[in-house]
């Protein structure tokens, strides 16, 4: 990603985001092998700003760096990031996980807790899927 485009949104040593406008996507990269909470949710503050303000109808979400499952996070932004976001008309995401038996193990683990202590979230009310690539995210 060239955080020096016009279209960056994001940008620090932990992630970056940019705006592919033809796709009307984000696409957000995570570029540590942890991203403290605080700093998470800066960064996704900012993006909900451009949301608001642009028709962004996909979020692509490469967390391929990652090497630290951290579920406060997976929460935050599940319950009431996204919750938020589909207010704006985003409600189709991509997401690209690392290659880590452990790590998938823990986003499904992660997920069914959710869906435990939070039965008001819905995961069926969002498009989301899981791909291998970006270019089969950006495809789906």
């Amino acid at each position: 990603m060239d955080a020096n485009s016009k279209n960056c949104i994001v940008s620090s040593k932990f992630m970056e985001a940019v705006f592919l406008e033809e796709e009307q996507a984000i696409l957000c990269k995570t570029l540590a092998e942890y991203v403290p909470m605080e700093e998470f949710q800066k960064k996704f503050d900012v993006m909900s700003e451009f949301i608001k303000r642009n028709a962004v109808k996909k979020f692509i979400f490469d967390k391929t760096s990652l090497k630290v499952f951290h579920q406060p996070s997976m929460e935050w932004y599940h319950i009431f990031w996204k919750k938020e976001m589909a207010q704006y008309g985003l409600k189709i995401y991509r997401k690209i996980l690392p290659n880590l038996s452990y790590f998938k193990t823990s986003v499904k683990i992660g997920r069914e807790r959710i869906m435990k202590e939070h039965p008001e979230f819905s995961f069926e009310a969002y498009d989301i899927q899981y791909c291998d690539t970006l270019e089969e995210a950006l495809a789906l």
